[in-house]
C-alpha cells in the first residue's frame, strides 16, 4: 500500500486516482492519516442498518404529524 501526502496528490491527482485501480493508496496530513484512495467496489460489504430492538424504543401515544406540526407552526 502507497503513501502519498496531500501535497503529491494535488501536484498529479490523475496520476495517483489510476493508480489506486491497482493498489489502495493512503493520503496523510502532516503525517497523520486523513483518507484512503482504492478502488470501487473494493470496500467490504457490511450490514446496511442495525437491527433494531423495538422492545427498548420509548413508547408514547403521540402522534408524530402532531408533534411536527407543532413544531412547525411556531416558525
Amino acid at each position: 500500500m502507497k503513501i502519498i501526502s496531500i501535497k503529491q496528490l494535488h501536484a498529479e491527482t490523475g496520476r495517483w486516482v489510476r493508480a489506486a485501480k491497482k493498489s489502495p493508496i493512503i493520503v496523510t496530513d502532516h503525517g497523520e492519516q486523513v483518507a484512503e484512495l482504492r478502488p470501487i467496489g473494493a470496500t467490504a460489504p457490511g450490514r446496511k442498518f442495525a437491527k433494531r430492538d423495538w422492545s427498548k424504543m420509548p413508547f408514547s401515544t403521540l402522534d408524530s404529524t402532531d408533534l411536527i406540526s407543532a413544531d412547525r407552526n411556531g416558525r
